[in-house]
């Protein structure tokens, strides 16, 4: 499920193939626009890195795990909320929709890491011993292959929508394959990190 899962958010709402259209059209700014949304991620992920000192005494993983999710798809609908109401104004310069949609993508990266640090506790403390360095082998391709899938999808969509609406219907499908995920596998939410054995 810690597989599913991450591929679940990287396959459905993975917004960095779009970033260069948006910087270019929607919101303005070109390239540095670009760096401002990506670092923003980045941001997000060292302030819950840093402030992750609480995250120690969560008993129940599996849910963390659920509800950063939920929240990275809802950053990701938010952010092609912004994008979509941003329209085409940013052809002459950048344009004030940038601080919201940075703050989307802040906290899409405290949600993405926050998950991280959950699913790698997961990870490591419920393999059997002579299985963990395969799945660690797993780990790494999903990790590395789930956003590229990602990309080729929000990229080719737009094909079809508009970049906010590849976003917003990204996000919403993230949210929705994160809930029913919890219909299917009800043990991996009720996981107990003071017993992850079974």
């Amino acid at each position: 499920m810690t597989f599913v899962i991450d591929l679940i958010a990287m396959i459905c709402a993975q917004p960095r193939a779009l970033m260069p259209a948006i910087g270019a059209v929607m919101i303005g700014g070109g390239e540095s626009t670009v760096g401002v949304l990506l670092a923003s991620t980045a941001v997000g992920a060292f302030l819950a890195g840093l402030f992750s000192g609480p995250l120690g005494r969560v008993r129940h993983q599996g849910s963390a795990v659920i509800w950063s999710v939920v929240g990275w798809g809802a950053s990701i609908f938010g952010f092609g909320l912004v994008v979509l109401l941003a329209g085409n104004s940013g052809r002459d310069g950048v344009t004030a929709w940038l601080i919201p949609a940075a703050l989307c993508c802040l906290l899409a990266g405290i949600a993405d890491s926050i998950s991280a640090v959950f699913r790698m506790t997961i990870l490591q403390s419920a393999t059997p011993d002579h299985l963990r360095g395969r799945l660690q082998g797993v780990f790494i391709v999903v990790v590395a292959g789930g956003p590229r899938v990602g990309d080729l999808l929000a990229g080719g969509a737009t094909n079809w929508f508009s970049e906010g609406w590849v976003l917003m219907c990204g996000g919403l499908l993230c949210v929705a394959l994160a809930w029913a995920s919890t219909r299917w596998q009800p043990g991996f939410v009720k996981y107990d990190a003071r017993n992850p054995l079974p």
